[in-house]
């Protein structure tokens, strides 16, 4: 029987072919289809950002789009349907004719989101917090999965955007390809690449009710809500550089938006309980100013390893007051078993480091930068296997 986490590897193998260095972007607005929340991403234009919309659409069964490209001359009509003239005529009721529009559509891609007007943006504060549409005099639960917003700038402060803005959980940036061999590759590729893709096997609506349960019943255990809370604290003074720290701002909103997601991913890796490296993504969860995103993410994979950097750190202070024992007599070797516990240790840190080559949220970039953290933890037990030796001359 297939795994669900290679069923998922599969879909966004689909999904992702003839695109280039975008399947974690992909994957993160999957998680957040299954988990019910939504995305921006900020870009240049002509970075793909309409692909993933359409890319992942595919990855539902029978799963209807509906893209716009927003301007301050962009009306309601536009967005969520034409009002019915038969019915104001018949019925004397104000209703719109939703059919082909947003409120019709399981996956939405909205470009240039803030400068919509308000009463678009009003409507889309209810439309991604709780799904639901107003049409006249009926509420319309909508069979909306994922909202993706684009744009290529941040909201601009002091216009009421800041709501709609906090609605968004998972912020990304939008970049041009960096890899030279992978710019060829989108050179040379004929434009079929641009065109909707087939996913096979994709989710059907059964299964994706379903998994919205089983996702639920995934655990948060307290050793995880112990790392939630190091990063809640580190946030208040998040360094920018030398000169600056600054508090950034998440919601408890958010953050409950984020422990959905948290259990999503969880779930997306065949786990009933979240695990540490499951957090590894949270920094495009927690940034106010693209500024922020790396120090943020620096503060998310330290506290993720706090743990055996603390173990790290007990084990040499230990083994150094017992070579400061031993060195004034002789026959004292220490009394713990300090092998065992590096051993232990070590096995501890690899275990993580596999979970985090498996974890397919987590980008080639950013593995790249957690596997040189943990070098420098492997280093350090490296030094106290070397320490271990003095206590046996």
């Amino acid at each position: 029987m297939i795994m669900r986490k290679e069923r998922i590897e599969h879909l966004l193998s689909d999904v992702t072919c003839g695109i280039y260095e975008k399947e974690t972007d992909v994957a993160l607005a999957l998680m957040a289809a299954l988990a019910g929340e939504s995305i921006i991403m900020l870009g240049l234009p002509g970075t793909a950002k309409s692909m993933v919309a359409r890319r992942l659409k595919s990855c539902f069964k029978d799963a209807r789009g509906f893209e716009y490209l927003m301007s301050r001359f962009s009306t309601p009509d536009e967005i969520f349907g034409p009002i019915s003239i038969s019915m104001l005529k018949t019925s004397d009721k104000y209703e719109r004719v939703t059919e082909g529009y947003l409120p019709t559509a399981d996956v939405v891609f909205l470009d240039e989101i803030w400068k919509a007007g308000p009463a678009i943006q009003n409507t889309l504060l209810t439309v991604i917090n709780e799904k639901i549409f107003r049409n006249g005099d009926r509420e319309i639960r909508l069979p909306l999965k994922l909202l993706v917003a684009a744009s290529n700038e941040l909201p601009t402060k002091g216009e009421g955007l800041e709501a709609l803005w906090d609605r968004f959980v998972i912020r990304l940036e939008s970049r041009s390809i960096r890899l030279e061999q992978n710019f060829k590759k989108m050179l040379t590729d004929d434009d079929e690449y641009a065109s909707d893709v087939t996913a096979r096997n994709p989710i059907s609506q059964e299964e994706y009710a379903e998994w919205k349960k089983e996702i639920n019943e995934v655990d948060i255990p307290d050793s995880i809500f112990h790392v939630i809370f190091s990063i809640r604290r580190a946030l208040q003074a998040v360094r920018i550089d030398d000169d600056e720290h600054r508090s950034v701002y998440v919601s408890d909103r958010r953050w409950k938006n984020i422990a959905r997601l948290l259990k999503t991913c969880a779930f997306m890796h065949d786990r009933k309980e979240v695990g540490k490296t499951n957090l590894l993504f949270l920094h495009h969860c927690l940034w106010q100013e693209p500024e922020e995103r790396n120090p943020i993410r620096d503060i998310v994979v330290r506290c993720v390893f706090d743990d055996e950097s603390s173990k790290i750190a007990d084990i040499k202070g230990r083994i150094g007051d017992d070579i400061r024992r031993h060195r004034t007599n002789p026959l004292f070797h220490g009394a713990s078993d300090y092998s065992t516990e590096i051993d232990q240790l070590a096995d501890s840190i690899s275990d993580m480091e596999r979970n985090v080559s498996d974890n397919i949220f987590v980008s080639p970039e950013e593995k790249k930068f957690i596997t040189g953290y943990l070098k420098e933890m492997y280093k350090a037990l490296a030094f106290l296997r070397h320490d271990l030796m003095k206590l046996e001359d």
